[in-house]
């Protein structure tokens, strides 16, 4: 059959599934406590590994993935009829499984087992990001049950220690690797959090993969109480692994029920007065607190609206994202991935979640929260409205109408407990990853492969084992890399990093200061720099006045850590000249581990950063007058009308529509119209209230919203009505002429004349239509 013919093989018969057991043991004493369920598969007298039955239930689809790993549930537990009432049995379940698993389905398999029998689910650490709303939903039905729950593989990915602040696990089982990998700061920084983990919540720890006396000792030294392998007993029947029972810890409490983190948070801390101006760099500073963490944390961060995520904010959340295990912007109207590595979820405008401006930080040894809401003039403490975004020429951020600040209120903890429950809220509305969202890179392969027909967890099949380098022999013994030479190589890639594109620059980590020893023409020609000024400099040659100094402190802090960092950061040039310069810094160790050198590549975005930024202010602003837009206005009058709902105050919407403005294009041309609806903008928003809203919706016509009036009172708007024909009416010098401006104003006003806003618009344009005719 030839490449291009179509495959007409029937798929493999479905497998015939065996399950056999492995004991869990105290290390302490050496008694069995408990048994994991492991499977074998077969197809008549063949055996087939688990790993090649998942492979093929993967190229069916996800579909047959579950309905495998349901069906290796069922038969391990199915299996487990022997076990005596005070039994723990251990069954290993995948993140994408659990997260569809029914009540209905957990409620049956639980009733196959015996009285009394202790069911602890193992949630595996592959995928545990990729549906972490529906995974803990997973993880509360199966607790419901009195089912408890172990996280698998801990220290294979950074997952499972990043979201075990939220399953709150009772035995955390460390990976095989974990006992047989050299100790190394990554093993320590593991080990530190996990210890930290079961310190706090009382969880067990569990080795697995223990085959020697000496892989014993070191899981004793990690901190384990549980452990399995060969080294105890090789999988078999259920029979002789019965053993005694295991006391867990209780089980954990369910999270306290609340609306929103401001909701929760401010039942014992209490909330206090703030603006835009001093809530800006407390949130710039709850992140600057997480850019100083690992691949462990778990960022959450909620705005009112898109508008309010700004080219600069999701810069720094893109930095936020390439060092995290999961950061996540919240906002109505936001992309599934807004920058790469940072996951968005979209809120309706409706949800008490997008009234808040919210910044959780989860981490194994910290933990941060941060919660505002607006408290409009009328409104006493309580209400849940929204943070007030950037300002705009006619909306000042951080004032209310009348010039006053805007009154705000904000609470801020650093408790552990109610931060995670804070963030928790957050998380359980975390949509599923796209396949385009950044995964952690390739799983490594430790210890030995398992030989087809070899029990492996049920459910479980290698993520893909990282193949091994593509080696020969070269004649006379010379070792060959891809058909390389190794001694030809150093040449090879010193010519093709010297011809680079991008900037690349090469630091001494060992000498002070971390002076550049190599830049290439790229990084010459982009800077300015030649390569005589720079070698044995630091690279923050390149900062100036306007760089971040919070970025920069996270590439210090990361360098030292021996971390690598990604950041857009605004850089000089010699000349002067500012660009964005993406930078990309990653450590290079030596054969003992230690750090020798960094590797900086620079790339200059400052084009995408400027259609970005352009991108962001014509979505929300008309780019000839400056003003918000209709789509801007049009938000903001329903968020107002929301507020009033629940304030009580009074909200108008005054239509404007400039006179004769047909005649001034016809006579003068359009460049003098521009200028005179240029002039009208500037002439109105003179007198528009900060807080308040001018728009130009669309050729002559202008509306303006009017917020926190009082209620049942109109005679306000009629005045600002006048303010408006006044501020009109005095001739303007326009291309040698002089011009009269004058407009048909007319306005509705809520309660009074509904709370719709597209009635209130209608209402307010027909009044405009009445008043040009009465002059």
């Amino acid at each position: 059959m030839g490449q291009g013919d179509p495959v007409t093989s029937r798929p493999p018969a479905a497998p015939d599934l065996r399950a056999l057991y492995q004991p869990i043991v105290d290390l302490r004493s050496g008694r069995v406590v408990a048994a994991e369920g492991l499977i074998r598969g077969a197809r008549g007298s063949t055996s087939v590994s688990p790993a090649e039955l998942f492979a093929e239930a993967g190229r069916e689809g996800p579909a047959a993935v579950l309905r495998l790993d349901e069906a290796c549930l069922r038969c391990v537990i199915g299996s487990a009829s022997a076990l005596g009432a005070d039994a723990t049995l251990f069954v290993n379940v995948e993140p994408a499984t659990l997260a569809v698993l029914s009540r209905r389905t957990v409620a049956e398999l639980a009733a196959r087992l015996p009285p009394g029998v202790q069911v602890v689910v193992e949630v595996t650490e592959r995928g545990l990001l990729s549906q972490p709303a529906q995974l803990l939903a997973g993880v509360q039905r199966v607790r419901e049950l009195g089912w408890r729950i172990a996280v698998d593989d801990v220290g294979a990915e950074p997952s499972a220690l990043a979201l075990m602040p939220f399953l709150r696990p009772d035995v955390i089982k460390l990976d095989l690797a974990l006992v047989r990998a050299r100790p190394t700061l990554n093993v320590a920084a593991i080990v530190n959090a996990v210890n930290a983990a079961a310190q706090r919540s009382g969880a067990l720890v569990l080795a697995e993969g223990i085959e020697t006396a000496e892989h014993l000792r070191r899981a004793l030294s990690l901190g384990a109480t549980l452990g399995q392998g060969w080294h105890f007993a090789h999988p078999g029947p259920l029979a002789q692994h019965r053993g005694s029972a295991l006391r867990l810890p209780p089980a954990p409490e369910p999270p306290p029920v609340a609306v929103s983190p401001f909701e929760l948070i401010s039942r014992s801390v209490p909330a206090q007065p703030t603006t835009p101006a001093l809530l800006a760099p407390l949130t710039r500073q709850v992140e600057r607190q997480a850019m100083l963490l690992d691949d462990m944390s778990v960022v959450l961060a909620c705005f009112q609206h898109v508008r309010f995520v700004t080219p600069s904010t999701l810069r720094r959340y893109e930095s936020l994202g390439m060092t995290t295990a999961l950061t996540v912007i919240f906002a109505p109207g936001v992309r599934p991935e807004p920058v790469p590595g940072v996951l968005g979820t979209a809120l309706h405008e409706s949800d008490p979640l997008a009234q808040e401006w919210v910044v959780t930080v989860v981490s194994p040894h910290f933990a941060a929260a941060l919660a505002a809401r607006d408290v409009s003039a009328s409104a006493g403490a309580g209400q849940d409205d929204p943070v007030v975004g950037p300002g705009t020429a006619t909306q000042p951020a951080g004032a209310h109408p009348g010039g006053q600040p805007r009154r705000m209120e904000y609470v801020l903890t650093y408790d552990r407990d109610q931060v995670v429950a804070a963030a928790t809220l957050l998380m359980a509305k975390v949509q599923a990853r796209t396949p385009t969202s950044r995964r952690p890179g390739p799983r490594t392969a430790q210890g030995p492969v398992p030989a087809p027909g070899a029990p492996v967890h049920a459910g479980r099949h290698p993520g893909g084992d990282s193949p091994a380098e593509a080696r020969t022999e070269a004649p006379g013994g010379a070792t060959v890399l891809h058909g390389v030479p190794k001694a030809e190589l150093p040449a090879l890639l010193t010519r093709a990093i010297s011809t680079a594109s991008n900037g690349i620059v090469i630091a001494d980590a060992r000498a002070h200061d971390m002076p550049l020893v190599y830049v290439n023409a790229a990084f010459e020609q982009m800077t300015g720099y030649t390569q005589e000024e720079v070698l044995g400099r630091n690279c923050r040659l390149l900062q100036g006045p306007a760089t971040d100094p919070t970025l920069t402190r996270v590439i210090g802090s990361r360098l030292i850590a021996g971390r690598d960092a990604h950041v857009t950061l605004l850089n000089y040039r010699r000349d002067g000249t500012t660009f964005w310069n993406e930078i990309t810094i990653s450590p290079v160790s030596d054969a003992h581990g230690h750090v020798t050198h960094f590797i900086g590549n620079q790339v200059d975005v400052s084009d995408r950063v400027d259609r970005e930024e352009r991108t962001t202010y014509l979505a929300y602003h008309d780019p000839l007058t400056g003003l918000p837009n209709r789509a801007n206005v049009l938000e903001t009058l329903d968020r107002e009308l929301r507020r009033s709902a629940r304030s009580g105050a009074g909200v108008a919407v005054v239509f404007i529509d400039l006179d004769r403005f047909k005649e001034i294009n016809d006579a003068f041309g359009h460049a003098v119209g521009d200028q005179t609806l240029i002039e009208a903008a500037h002439r109105l928003g003179s007198v528009v209230r900060s807080g308040d809203m001018l728009a130009r919706l669309s050729g002559d016509e202008f509306l303006l919203v009017l917020t926190d009036l009082p209620a049942g009172r109109s005679d306000s708007v009629r005045r600002v009505v006048e303010h408006l024909h006044a501020a009109l009416h005095p001739a303007v010098e326009i291309a040698g002429s002089s011009l009269t401006l004058t407009a048909g104003i007319g306005f509705a006003f809520s309660p009074d004349d509904g709370t719709d806003a597209a009635a209130l618009i209608d209402i307010a344009d027909a009044r405009m239509y009445q008043a040009k005719r009465a002059t």
